[in-house]
């Protein structure tokens, strides 16, 4: 499992919207709208994963 951070996140809508883009790419994403981390399962860089935010008003940071 890894973790990143997620910058912009703000209320459960965006936790949800985070989850469902960041599920285009790896697997068993689980989105910590407290702490503004999400955790998942596969292989992603945050460019990769910043790819699946495009548009969004989120930002994947940094693993943790």
């Amino acid at each position: 499992m890894q973790t990143v951070l997620v910058e912009g996140m703000k209320c459960s809508h965006c936790a949800d919207h985070v989850h469902d883009r960041f599920s285009q790419k790896v697997t068993n994403v689980k989105v910590d709208l407290r702490h503004a981390t999400a955790t998942f399962e596969g292989t992603a860089t945050l460019d990769e994963l910043n790819a699946t935010l495009v548009g969004s008003h989120y930002h994947a940071v940094a693993f943790l």
